[in-house]
């Protein structure tokens, strides 16, 4: 399962970022951020790339990691010439050459097999449709933020395993998992419900969250059982949007309802930074990182979302190099 996490070094002048939000289980704009990042011009050439490599010199490039499917053979030679097309063409010939396709997700861009067309587009909406029906405390803890890695030759079904227990929600069929190993791997800022469903989809299959009478756990299903309809024609998805004007600037419209920390980390991972969430300052100010923050803003800058999210609680926060500083500045207004 080759897969690449390297931070995104591309200056992007234009974005659009959507973002959406529902009971605490939200997501930030990234499919939108993804989008925009997948219109940027490629100037590249690459002769007989093993697809496993290629798909790591294109994380950078994407913003987003870039993971082949177990099922595909990872050292299909690539050879590709771009001379200005947009990124998502040549990842879309790049998967043409190994008998696939692209699925672009809220948090990574999937090479799979043509069977799974639009089927891991729906998967992820039928993922966010589950936790918006659970309770707070185990929503909460599912849609928990946080990077991963792995070792060589991890199984699959411990890595399930072990992000179910940090969750605290029991899941059901970890055992029918086909006993596999994965090489040595490396993700960014991914929700414990992604973690789990990213291995999972190896194997056509996905978590189900399940509420029952205030008892909640999670089922191995099929990838393509009781999934939602299509986000949309496929024909329609695969269109770019409009490009902005040179020079605009990212802007943001925002509905939240959610966890200080994960709105926090939602940002961050957006704009390519690492959150530096100060707590002992806000344990003095009796605030908890879980704190709900509600949030409504259109077309907004990334400052003044910054500010929306903090400003409400006494908050300041900072852009430090590639970190997001945020604190509860001194109540004297003399320091931090």
């Amino acid at each position: 399962m080759p897969i690449a996490s390297a931070a995104c070094t591309r200056q992007t002048t234009a974005a659009a970022a959507a973002a959406s939000a529902c009971a605490g289980a939200f997501w930030i704009g990234l499919a939108a951020a993804a989008a925009a990042g997948l219109d940027e011009p490629v100037r590249a050439s690459w002769q007989g790339v093993p697809l496993r490599e290629w798909a790591t010199r294109v994380t950078p490039l994407a913003g987003l990691p870039v993971i082949v499917d177990r099922r595909l053979d990872p050292d299909v030679a690539i050879t590709l010439q771009c001379r200005g097309e947009p990124l998502r063409e040549a990842l879309t010939m790049a998967a043409e050459q190994a008998g696939a396709e692209v699925a672009v997700l809220r948090s990574t861009i999937r090479i799979v097999p043509r069977s799974q067309h639009g089927i891991c587009e729906r998967a992820e909406d039928a993922r966010g449709r589950d936790l918006a029906r659970l309770p707070r405390e185990p929503q909460a803890a599912l849609a928990k933020p946080a990077a991963w890695a792995w070792p060589e030759a991890a199984r699959p079904r411990d890595l399930v395993a072990a992000v179910a227990a940090e969750a605290g929600v029991p899941l059901e069929g970890i055992d029918g998992l086909p006993h596999d190993h994965f090489p040595a791997a490396s993700l960014p800022t991914l929700s414990r419900a992604e973690r789990i469903d990213l291995v999972l989809a190896h194997f056509d299959r996905r978590a189900e969250w399940r509420n029952r009478g205030g008892e909640v756990r999670g089922v191995i299903v099929p990838l393509d059982a009781n999934l939602p309809p299509p986000r949309r024609d496929p024909t329609q998805q695969r269109k770019p949007p409009p490009r902005p004007a040179a020079g605009v600037k990212d802007v943001f419209s925002l509905r939240a309802a959610a966890p200080l920390e994960e709105l926090l980390a939602a940002v961050a991972t957006q704009q390519h930074l690492r959150i530096d969430l100060d707590r002992g300052s806000l344990a003095a100010r009796g605030i908890a990182p879980a704190e709900i923050v509600r949030v409504e803003v259109q077309d907004v800058s990334r400052d003044a979302l910054l500010d929306r999210i903090t400003r409400p609680l006494g908050l300041a926060w900072r852009i430090e190099g590639d970190r997001l500083r945020v604190f509860a500045p001194a109540v004297t207004g003399s320091g931090e």
